[in-house]
């Protein structure tokens, strides 16, 4: 299996290390359909794009620069901006009218920019594309206001179960048969911890890592049909059966001794580190890891996050979006830059075969990923895949000291009954301010 380029870059996007504060005070102009273009007007006539990304996916943005240079007379000029002064200079820069024709960001940050009107409209455009079904559309979702898609999916991860195979086999537990249900999690670590015993674990988390539990976490409830975010990220659904069964599920790990006491104070820095030394027996974590995964010296396997009771399962779709900024006036020609970055050729021959998630599910038997059924198996789960679309996400989920780690925390780790809902009204309170 080929790695996934950036693991370590992906996992500081899980963490959400990028800041939102600046985003407040970009003075932009509305959401805009404006199709201006150079003068040739045709979209691949040699004209120079200018495009910006964060360096977390900086260089699998590179590949699909340069491999589009290769094959266009277009030039795209790709600048990775240091993530502790993103916010800062697109702010800046939309403020003077200076932005790229391109912008790629966070998918969870996309809806600040789509709101505050950077990027312009390119529904139908992409709506007209042959396979715009087969889309990850948890990226499209999350760029979409009032009807109108402003980004398409530039760089995609998806958070999952991977379990240890040699572990499950130790335990007496079928090694091809993963966790599907809350039960089978809970038997399955149980087995694990009291079987095998010692330094190994039945299961990890991030439990003072705010993004890993919303990456690892959301899924549960979006597969139980309560998504935590309603689709305009205008109201909250945190206080829910589905997310209580799930902290009732870690609470119960972690108090008898399944889940290693060191995940109290796991911030992230060393999230898949047990896992990856074959201590663990089973990580909610995401792809990022499947290319540290390569060099380990024990069988693994993957399953999708369930419902409480298995019904169904989801996944978190992470990475970045990319869209044509307001200030762009090569329209044509950026927008062919961006539908080639969705078209088979980029798809395959830069992502996958680098060992990246293509963004369409109907290209996961490609001729690379098809060599792994575990990235085959990822890849289809997109088709369930959920990104939360609000833009008060970075305060009241990714701060880590926010209303979402703080219910996370008190519920599992400091025994209050009561944090759910008072998670729920800070969570809104946050949503309601950011409005």
């Amino acid at each position: 299996m080929a790695p996934l380029t950036l693991a370590k870059g992906r996992r500081r996007a899980v963490l959400g290390l990028a800041a939102t504060a600046a985003a407040s005070a970009l003075l932009l102009a509305g959401c805009s359909a404006d199709t201006s273009s150079s003068s040739s007007g045709k979209p691949d006539d040699g004209t120079k794009l200018t495009m910006w990304a964060r360096p977390d996916n900086g260089p699998t943005a590179q590949l699909l620069v340069d491999e589009y240079n290769k094959t266009h007379k277009n030039v795209v000029k790709l600048t990775l901006v240091p993530s502790a002064s993103f916010q800062a200079k697109v702010g800046a820069a939309a403020g003077s009218g200076g932005l790229p024709d391109i912008l790629g960001a966070d998918v969870v940050y996309s809806p600040n920019y789509v709101k505050q009107g950077l990027y312009k409209d390119i529904t139908s455009a992409v709506k007209g594309l042959p396979y715009y079904d087969s889309l990850s559309h948890a990226h499209t979702d999350a760029t979409t206001l009032d009807g109108k898609i402003y980004g398409t999916p530039l760089v995609v991860d998806s958070s999952l179960i991977i379990y240890n195979k040699d572990l499950f086999t130790k335990a007496g537990l079928d090694p091809e048969q993963g966790p599907s249900s809350f039960d089978e999690i809970y038997t399955d670590a149980k087995a694990i911890r009291d079987k095998v015993g010692g330094d190994t674990y039945g299961f990890y988390f991030g439990g003072n890592c705010a993004g890993c539990n919303a990456y690892t976490m959301f899924p549960y409830a979006v597969a139980a049909g309560s998504p935590p975010f309603t689709d305009d990220g205008k109201k909250g659904d945190f206080d829910s059966k589905a997310m209580t069964a799930t902290l009732d599920l870690y609470k119960k790990m972690y108090d008898e001794g399944i889940i290693p006491a060191s995940a109290k104070e796991e911030d992230g820095s060393s999230w898949t580190t047990a896992f990856n030394a074959g201590q663990i027996g089973i990580l909610p974590v995401g792809t990022f890891d499947f290319g540290n995964l390569a060099k380990a010296n024990f069988d693994w396997g993957v399953a999708g996050l369930p419902a409480p009771d298995g019904g169904k399962t989801a996944t978190f779709v992470g990475g970045d979006v990319a869209g044509i900024t307001k200030d762009s006036k090569h329209y044509a020609q950026a927008l062919d830059f961006l539908k080639w970055t969705l078209g088979k050729d980029a798809q395959v021959n830069v992502l996958a075969k680098s060992g990246n998630l293509p963004s369409r599910v109907d290209l996961a038997d490609n001729e690379y990923s098809s060599k792994d059924p575990r990235i085959v198996q990822t890849i289809k789960g997109l088709a369930t895949g959920y990104t939360p679309s609000s833009i008060a996400y970075g305060a009241v989920i990714n701060a880590p000291t926010g209303p979402w780690s703080t219910l996370v925390r008190d519920y599992v780790f400091n025994g209050k009954t009561d944090a759910v809902a008072a998670g729920q009204k800070a969570i809104q309170a946050g949503i309601d301010q950011a409005k």
